[in-house]
């Protein structure tokens, strides 16, 4: 895969990413749910790229990616105050 591809879906994913952050951030507010947070946003996520058109990706070689961009979205959005501690 050449990089121009590979940013291409990084892209994507990174969209796909935040937005699927943002529902559970809403939905379950909890600090302490880390974990469990995590478990929906991977069903989330593999439902998501499984009735999407635009990634050809598997899910196993997504995951590692989408859990990285998970930790910087998380915490760029605690350091923006877009998420509000506890």
């Amino acid at each position: 895969m050449g990089i121009l591809a590979y940013l291409g879906w990084i892209k994507k994913l990174w969209s796909m990413v935040v937005e699927i952050v943002k529902l559970i951030e809403d939905t379950i507010p909890d600090d302490g749910a880390g974990k469990e947070k995590l478990v929906a946003f991977d069903i989330m996520l593999k439902s998501a790229i499984e009735k999407s058109d635009d990634i050809d990706a598997e899910f196993d070689l997504l995951q590692p990616v989408a859990h990285d961009i998970v930790k910087a979205v998380v915490t760029l959005f605690n350091a923006t105050g877009l998420f509000n501690k506890k």
